[in-house]
């Protein structure tokens, strides 16, 4: 992949909706994978509850303990002459064939990043989402723990992690955050780190929460969590926190559950929202509006960039109109059709635009012209004045 392309993530996910009866209306995007029986067993609880979207979550915790490229190394020389060498020279050689071998056996302890897994789609039962008009959906996230801002580029631009459907990112520190407000464009969501209680000193970063915010990335409030005593108090205030920060907008409740017992219906997960202080007309957003933006931005994340360009409906008629009037005249061949100059460097606009603005700047002419000669005719055959 050449420098100066755009990294684009190969997913396979299909969500742009076509009509109104087959976007989805709740979804629970963290249902985390263990093994495929556990898994299966709760998308089918899922689908039994209500949601027809789910995303399958693969945790990987710290990202740092996984493989993700290999760093560039100091390889010393196979046939190099150590003889007659200064002592300094030696000794510094042997520490860099040490650091060599605790480098390479520090790359072979890592792990390799899991693919995406998903559910057969012809063991779940349907029947009753389509009686409601409704599709079922699943997606592939990946969520992992970041703590050095080191490692942040290495993994976005990973093929496998670039194969998911949503990208999770759980920030450490601070420092994490303000680096991944620059990379909006590869990542969909950030969660939160309930287990210790040093993990939510980002959240007083508010002007860079609304900055990511503003991208299109939304934050995630795992309600599982609340259910376990250890983790009940961290998860409620840093909540709070966190809705209280964002004003309740781009925030998702998901179940981030492990086992059938941490799923929850949608109507009690939006009475659940209560807990941190949430509105009754936001509670619904929280796990279908803010979810569909979220993964309606998921799939044109990574994609090229474009240009659009606008113009006055009447320049666009009256370019239309001359377009015509030039494929006529160069068919009868009744008239040669004159060439426009290429706009100047420093113009920002295209050919099109350039010609509508000489045709705008033409009509002005003539009309001025007009002007001036009716002007000129009704002195001349004004009467004189006594």
């Amino acid at each position: 992949m050449s420098e100066k392309e755009p990294a684009k993530r190969e997913k396979h996910m299909e969500f742009t909706p076509l009509t109104p009866e087959t976007t989805f209306q709740y979804a629970d995007l963290s249902i985390k994978h263990i093994n495929a029986e556990n898994t299966l067993a709760m998308v089918k609880r899922a689908i039994r509850m209500g949601y027809d979207a789910v995303a399958i979550n693969i945790d990987l915790g710290d990202i740092s303990d996984y493989y993700t490229e290999l760093d560039s190394l100091w390889t010393p020389a196979s046939q190099s002459n150590s003889e007659g060498e200064p002592p300094k020279k030696k000794k510094k050689k042997q520490q860099r064939k040490d650091e060599l071998a605790d480098g390479i056996a520090g790359i072979l302890k890592k792990k390799l990043i899991p693919p995406p897994h998903f559910v057969n789609a012809s063991q779940l039962n349907t029947s009753d989402l389509e009686k409601r008009g409704k599709v079922f959906r699943q997606f592939s996230r990946i969520t992992f723990t970041a703590n050095e801002q080191v490692v942040i580029n290495k993994v976005f631009t990973h093929p496998t992690v670039m194969s998911y459907d949503i990208v999770a990112v759980r920030p450490g520190e601070p420092a994490v955050l303000d680096t991944l407000s620059r990379k909006t464009e590869l990542f969909d969501i950030i969660t939160i780190d309930h287990l210790e209680e040093n993990r939510g000193k980002w959240l007083s970063a508010s002007k860079v929460m609304d900055r990511i915010r503003n991208d299109g990335v939304c934050y995630e409030i795992a309600y599982a969590e609340s259910l376990m005593p250890a983790t009940r108090k961290n998860v409620l205030f840093n909540g709070r926190v966190l809705i209280r920060s964002l004003k309740s907008k781009n925030v998702i409740l998901s179940s981030g559950a492990e086992t059938m017992l941490d799923l929850r219906s949608p109507v009690d997960v939006m009475n659940m929202s209560l807990l941190w202080g949430v509105a009754n007309s936001d509670a619904r957003k929280m796990i279908s509006g803010f979810p569909k933006n979220l993964l309606l931005q998921a799939e044109c994340r990574g994609t090229g960039n474009g240009d659009v360009c606008s113009m006055k409906l009447s320049d666009a008629e009256k370019l239309a109109g001359e377009e015509d009037e030039k494929e006529e005249k160069s068919e009868e061949g009744a008239e040669e059709t004159t060439t426009v100059k290429p706009p100047p460097i420093e113009v920002k606009m295209n050919q099109a635009q350039y010609k509508a603005l000489l045709q705008a700047t033409k009509n002005a002419n003539d009309m001025m012209k007009k002007i001036k000669a009716s002007k000129a005719a009704s002195s001349s055959t004004a009467p004189p004045t006594s």
